[in-house]
């Protein structure tokens, strides 16, 4: 499957993305603008091209009101018209549309659908901005972004099955989601959640978790209390030695409609040598799907070749010997922005 231009208008999932697909599932779109407790004074910012690199801050202010936009790009050499909507949801790994579309915000103006015409290779925004005041929560909370177009609506709608949500994720680029949660304060553990749902189809699942900025001499535990296949999930390290890195649960058989909840406590290390001078502690968990030779995802550009196995150092082979890949299906990332050496 070779890229193409995307002929709707593009949300990004990442800087990196330049207006094609297939691409790469993600939680930190910079085009979900979280501005803060006031509205930008100038709102006309966010289609500066000069800014379009600007992934802005993104802080959610519990029981305040919160002003938010989005922003996307028309690659097409065309004009397009149509409407922004932005949703929100609690954190899980796989972000089913169930899990959100009740949760439409409107903007200052009371629209739920704001419309944009945006020119041909033009960036647009939703200058009307978001407003909530989101509720009090140990979570905090995922956006969900769809800039919607006659021709490319909520690609996401009706899907229940975790290989139909990375295929859609990866061939659409109207959609895109920012799923950080910000821990409060600057405390010596941390305690965070991300719930999972597998959906209406079982699959073979890799659950991953992914360590970055994370200072040596961390002690942490990431567990699931539901037995999946008979056991739990529970991995911890009581002294890091690197800044980053990466446990997985891999080849896990999930069946259709299991379903638990994440719990990942940290009690951060002194050492923070080798990490950036400005940046902050990360932790993500993805649910990334197993594809083999013969599956229906295993040639979509969006999925990558399988690290050797964690624990035998094996590379990582399907039925007919081939070598495996993943495509990740959805994720859930925790930024502790408070955290920092002493």
């Amino acid at each position: 499957m070779a890229t193409e231009t995307w002929s709707g208008i593009v949300v990004r999932a990442t800087l990196a993305e330049n207006g094609t697909v297939p691409r790469s599932a993600s939680s930190s779109s910079p085009d979900i603008i979280l501005a803060g407790k006031e509205p930008l004074a100038v709102p006309s910012v966010l289609t500066d091209p000069a800014n379009y690199n600007n992934g802005y801050d993104n802080k959610l202010y519990i029981g305040l009101p919160n002003y938010l936009y989005v922003r996307g790009k028309n690659y097409t050499a065309g004009e397009l018209a149509g409407y922004w909507n932005l949703f929100w949801a609690t954190p899980n790994i796989l972000l089913y549309p169930y899990l959100w579309e009740g949760n439409q915000l409107k903007t200052s103006g009371g629209d739920k659908n704001p419309p944009f015409a945006i020119k041909a290779g033009a960036i647009g925004a939703s200058l009307d901005c978001f407003t909530w005041v989101p509720p009090d929560t140990s979570d905090h909370y995922c956006m969900i972004a769809v800039a919607s177009t006659p021709d490319h609506p909520n690609p996401l709608k009706g899907v229940t099955n975790i290989t139909d949500l990375a295929d859609v994720l990866s061939k659409n680029a109207n959609i895109a989601q920012r799923n950080v949660q910000m821990v409060r304060g600057d405390l010596p553990q941390v305690v965070s959640t991300a719930g999972y749902n597998q959906g209406d189809e079982g699959a073979l699942v890799d659950l991953a978790v992914v360590f970055e900025n994370i200072p040596k001499g961390t002690k942490y535990t990431i567990s699931s209390g539901t037995p999946l296949n008979g056991k739990t999930l529970s991995h911890s390290d009581n002294n890091t030695l690197d800044n980053d890195f990466k446990y997985a649960w891999v080849g896990q058989d999930i069946p259709a409609n299991w379903q638990t909840l994440f719990t990942f406590t940290l009690s951060f290390g002194s050492d923070w040598s080798g990490i950036p001078a400005g940046k902050k502690p990360k932790v993500t968990i993805r649910g990334e799907l197993v594809q083999g030779a013969a599956d229906r995802l295993y040639h979509n550009p969006a999925a990558y070749f399988a690290d050797p196995h964690p624990h035998t150092r094996a590379v990582r082979l399907d039925a007919t010997g081939g070598p495996v890949k993943l495509i990740v299906a959805g994720s859930v990332t925790t930024l502790y922005t408070d955290i920092g050496p002493k």
